[in-house]
């Protein structure tokens, strides 16, 4: 029994030296004690962005858009190969409409690189732990942005695996922001919201040092409130991230312009559907952001984030010629505006 207790010791470092990364905070559980972060006081200035991506699945709608209401927009999305070659749209048309009416608004215009859907994020690995390979890449970037006449990248890696996952992002962002900020383009990424924190938590915040800014995707939840981006998620996002001292000007809180549910469908279908639909967070057993929500997020971000990021605005109500209701003051970017700029939302009251 003394030779056990003697022991001890010996086996408890032995057992933390054969962990690796969280295992031993694994074994442990939730007894096992971390010490709290300090975050250094945050005087950062805030410049509130107002950030939105765009599918051109419906071109028709680009022209309605109010660009003057939007500081960035992102062309989602092109993809790329191992080999670090860039796959250029087929109908290349629409990311030049774009560019033009955006510009026309003094917009700036990205490129959003990574799969959205069925994401695969093999070929960023590939590239990101090769260094020839990265220069490459940087370089076939570059070209893509000044020949399209393009003011950014995002970045959509959609999912951090592991340590030498984060360390391959970081060496990737630091290469892509070297060459970008030396010509006078932004750079943004997005992040998880940190719902699932044991994941969230592989992500190192260093990767973010290289970056302008966070798109932070606070939506398609998997939590029990039956709402896939309620206030709450949003307030978790923003929370997670400001207590691994990112600090407030990085982060873009992510509202989405769709529901989930019953069925997943565009803000303009709902509305169009029944008006009243936009007041209200749920219907027909699909759940949303309802004007209240979306002004709600947005005030809220203004206090305690640096920008509010839409996805996406062919999902937004417009005014079309034919229609004879005022969609107008129901359009969500109209509603985020309104909301920065202090003026009252007051369609819903």
């Amino acid at each position: 029994m003394v030779f056990f207790y003697k022991s001890l010791p010996l086996l408890l470092l032995l057992l933390i030296s054969g962990c690796e990364d969280n295992q031993f905070t694994d074994v442990i559980g939730d007894n096992w004690i971390k010490d709290p972060v300090v975050c250094i006081e945050d005087t950062t200035p805030v410049t509130f962005k107002k950030v939105a991506y765009w599918t051109p699945d419906d071109s028709d709608n680009l022209t309605l858009i109010n660009f003057s209401s939007i500081t960035h927009v992102n062309y989602a999305s092109v993809t790329f190969n191992a080999d670090t070659t860039i796959n250029t749209p087929e109908d290349i048309d629409p990311l030049k409409d774009l560019v033009v009416e955006a510009h026309a608004s003094s917009t700036k215009v990205a490129i959003s690189i990574g799969e959205w859907l069925d994401a695969d994020d093999s070929h960023f690995n590939t590239i990101a732990n090769d260094k020839a390979l990265t220069k490459t890449f940087v370089t076939n970037i570059s070209e893509f942005i000044k020949e399209y006449e393009l003011d950014g990248l995002d970045v959509n890696w959609a999912s951090i695996e592991s340590k030498q996952e984060s360390d391959s992002l970081k060496a990737l962002l630091e290469a892509l922001s070297k060459e970008l900020k030396n010509k006078g383009k932004f750079l943004s990424v997005t992040a998880q919201s940190g719902e699932n924190e044991k994941q969230a938590n592989l992500l190192s915040t260093t990767v973010f040092e290289s970056v302008d800014f966070i798109n932070l995707l606070a939506f398609d939840s998997t939590n029990k409130d039956g709402l896939h981006s309620s206030i709450q998620d949003a307030k978790d996002a923003i929370a997670y991230w400001t207590a691994r001292c990112v600090i407030k000007n990085k982060l873009v809180l992510g509202v989405p312009f769709y529901s989930s549910g019953n069925a997943i469908q565009s803000y303009d279908y709902l509305i169009r559907d029944d008006i009243s639909y936009a007041c209200v967070d749920k219907s027909e057993r699909r759940n949303y952001n309802g004007i209240p929500t979306i002004v709600e997020k947005t005030n809220y971000a203004l206090s305690k984030a640096g920008g509010i990021m839409m996805k996406s605005l062919e999902q937004d109500i417009y005014q079309r010629n034919n229609d004879n209701i005022n969609f107008s003051e129901y359009s969500l970017v109209n509603v985020i505006n309104d909301s920065v700029l202090g003026n009252e939302v007051d369609v819903c009251k």
